[in-house]
């Protein structure tokens, strides 16, 4: 407890972008509202990433960065992105204790996801972390705070000490301003910090809350500290937990009520502004609490509002239930395929799909990989390979954000469509044969309820969009490709309602 101070303040950012890129592509749309800029990722990095940056709040915090916005930022804003990662191991020389925590890869919701899709998620997070970073991640942000136990058991299989969560995601009654053990079946057991509900909420959704970051330590901070603790000299700490947009871009000028806030006002009133895994390295847990299993941040219905209809939306959710089942199903249908192929050309097929993230970050050469992998380095290898970009892109189908708001007809559900039409490509270019028409009648029962169109038309959206490539080439064989020769029976296979014209 240094300087005899025994309260402390951590202020945690959740920054992530979904993945707005075109999956044929690989470039952004221009957005409308985003203007000035061409797309809100710019529009976002002018306003918030940078800003924050420049003031140096990136070694401050607590904070996260998903793998699909890190990447966006270290090729666009190379600047931002570098003083990011500088700010991180900065504070990781200082303290021994990184205030940077790894996310699951695609910010999917893990207790919806299957125990192949929770390995490969926090495994690829893993891995993107270190990337960056140079180490390895103490703690791990789930998407959505969404958790239950076989999720934080696959944390503590890849040496994750800690993680966040929402204080109604305890079963019992908990006090926020300590970290708790939650214990799992088989006796392992996880610390879990959960934030301030009430100083998060406000900080998050009042813009009148942080205005001033002196007001705000003066009075607002010092009112929840406990004061049965402080009298009996107990270490406390306060814990606000916000998407990292919040400073800057949802509300104007808050990156420099975060600087002058974790800088002076703070530490004028005697908290010690901390990071968690430095905090939980000096003061461990030293109680037990229940999880509340399958629950999340933003939805207090559990998880429901990834998967169906939730009180959380106004509008109809059902097609949410339909968009789910229709990737889950083309998923299955891959991985059934891949495993007995992959197994002719890879030692492991699973192995390699874990670690095959290591090519698609640059980190390690397709030669480096083939050689460790490979039963035969001499065989297979372009096939090998197009069954890895299968399993690559059928996780980047389940992106949180598909599922977050109220249309199916946007931009995220659209992204996520297209990367299960992109997988299953890949998978027909290997084995020859028509997945597409099965994913087209699963996907026309999801419907838009501002537009009418259907998944469906999304669909043959994504198929229009990359001609080239998605309606052209050949399959295995050398004869006219699956997709090619599906199309029509998918226009056909679609109801009245379903109609589009497709130049």
């Amino acid at each position: 407890m240094a300087g005899g101070i025994q309260q402390y303040l951590a202020i945690h950012g959740h920054f992530y972008q979904p993945p707005r890129e075109d999956p044929f592509t690989g470039t952004l749309p221009r957005e409308r509202g985003a203007e000035p800029f061409r797309n809100y990722n710019e529009k976002i990095a002018a306003e918030c990433y940078g800003p924050n940056a420049e003031l140096g709040n990136f070694g401050r915090i607590s904070f996260d960065l998903g793998p699909t916005l890190a990447s966006w930022l270290e090729r666009y804003t190379p600047k931002t992105y570098a003083a990011i990662v500088e700010q991180e191991r900065g504070h990781f020389e200082r303290y021994g204790h990184s205030n940077g925590l790894a996310q699951v890869y695609n910010h999917a919701i893990m207790p919806l996801a299957t125990d192949h899709e929770k390995r490969i998620q926090v495994a690829w997070g893993v891995a993107d972390f270190r990337h960056r970073f140079g180490h390895a991640p103490d703690g791990m942000w789930l998407a959505e705070t969404a958790a239950d136990s076989a999720s934080l058991g696959m944390l503590l299989d890849h040496d994750i000490r800690y993680t966040v969560l929402a204080p109604w995601q305890a079963a019992e009654p908990i006090d926020t301003s300590e970290p708790y053990w939650v214990r799992l079946a088989d006796g392992r057991r996880i610390a879990t910090f959960f934030y301030n509900g009430e100083l998060s909420g406000r900080v998050s959704f009042d813009s009148s809350f942080t205005p001033n970051a002196d007001l705000f330590g003066l009075q607002d901070l010092p009112r929840h500290v406990d004061r049965e603790k402080a009298a009996r000299g107990e270490s406390q700490m306060i814990l606000i937990a916000t998407d990292g947009e919040l400073y800057g871009h949802h509300l104007q000028y808050r990156e420099k009520f975060l600087a002058h806030l974790l800088s002076v006002s703070a530490v004028s009133r005697g908290f010690e502004v901390t990071s968690l895994g430095r905090y939980l390295a000096a003061h461990p847990p030293r109680r037990e609490v229940k999880l509340a299993e399958a629950t999340s941040w933003s939805c207090h219905h559990g998880v429901d509002r990834w998967r169906g209809d939730c009180e959380c939306i106004d509008e109809d959710g059902e097609w949410k239930w339909y968009l789910r089942q229709a990737l889950t199903r083309l998923a299955a249908r891959i991985d059934t395929l891949y495993e007995p192929a992959a197994r002719k050309l890879l030692n492991d097929p699973w192995i390699a799909e874990e670690e095959y993230i290591w090519v698609r970050l640059g980190a390690v050469s397709r030669d480096d990989f083939w050689r460790r992998h490979a039963r035969n380095p001499k065989h297979g290898t372009r096939k090998a390979f197009a069954l890895l970009e299968t399993q690559y892109y059928r996780h980047l189908m389940f992106a949180s954000c598909a599922w977050f708001f109220e249309d199916l007809d946007r931009i995220e559900p659209r992204n996520a469509i297209g990367y299960g039409l992109r997988a299953l490509r890949e998978a027909e270019r290997v084995h020859d044969l028509d997945l597409l028409t099965a994913y087209a009648a699963d996907l026309r029962s999801a419907r838009s309820t501002e537009s009418g169109r259907s998944g469906a038309d999304l669909l043959v959206d994504a198929l229009a969009r990359a001609p080239g490539w998605a309606l052209g080439g050949s399959g295995t064989s050398g004869q006219r490709s699956p997709t090619t020769g599906s199309l029509d029976r998918v226009r056909q296979n679609r109801d009245s309602r379903d109609m589009v014209v497709v130049a």
